[in-house]
């Protein structure tokens, strides 16, 4: 294939995952579908079968598109600190700037939250995996350091920990029906739902607490 052929290729795909991104964001995953993903992407429908098997590995790719520019988004954040306790904050605060800063990607992750994998062998599923599994090595990686230089409590296991408290973070980040009403009922801002969500991660899993949560204790 020339490169110019595969130059249209690249940009096509482009098209259609950032036509499905803007509708899983605007409607929801039920709400998108290929056909409306074909009108938006300006492709044929048969097109998109071409690039994706069905609706399903379209947002595997999707998110796993999201979760890549999300781990660079983040590697640059945790580069700027040395402790692993730094690096492991970083990565909670600079979760919420990312997303803060793209309202759109926010809303398209909240929903591909609640992906049902339908075949785990979808190559896109796969590249999904790889992404998400990826921060989750950021993080222990930033455990695993802070285990070295005293910041992070020395009995934890990093990878577990890592995949639990990126889930648990990720579940306050993306609130279920029941989670908003409850936060309304109570008079509780969102923002400040999320700082005492990492912050109970961060006084579960440090030797040293910072000195702002500290001052705070």
């Amino acid at each position: 294939m020339s490169s110019r052929m595969e130059r249209k290729k690249g940009e096509k795909r482009r098209a259609i995952l950032d036509a499905t991104e803007k509708l899983v964001a605007e409607n929801g995953m039920g709400g998108m579908t290929m056909g409306k993903v074909a009108i938006d992407a300006d492709v044929a429908t048969g097109t998109l079968y071409l690039y994706f098997k069905n609706k399903g590995s379209l947002l595997a790719a999707v998110n796993a598109r999201l979760n890549q520019e999300f781990n660079d988004y983040l590697r640059g954040k945790i580069n700027e600190y040395s402790t692993g306790s730094e690096k492991v904050r970083a990565m909670g605060e600079g979760t919420v700037k990312f997303f803060a800063a793209n309202p759109q990607k926010w809303m398209a992750v909240t929903e591909l939250y609640q992906m049902k994998v339908q075949d785990p062998e979808d190559p896109h599923v796969q590249e999904f995996l790889k992404a998400t599994n990826e921060m989750v090595q950021m993080m222990a990686d930033g455990y695993r350091q802070g285990i070295k230089d005293g910041t992070i409590r020395k009995d934890l296991d990093p990878v577990p920990t890592a995949i639990f408290n990126r889930m648990a973070f990720s579940n306050a980040f993306t609130p279920t029906t029941e989670q908003k009403l409850l936060l309304k009922h109570n008079k509780i801002d969102f923002e400040h739902y999320l700082r005492v969500a990492f912050e109970l991660i961060v006084r579960s899993t440090h030797e040293i607490l910072p000195d702002d949560l500290k001052n705070s204790s």
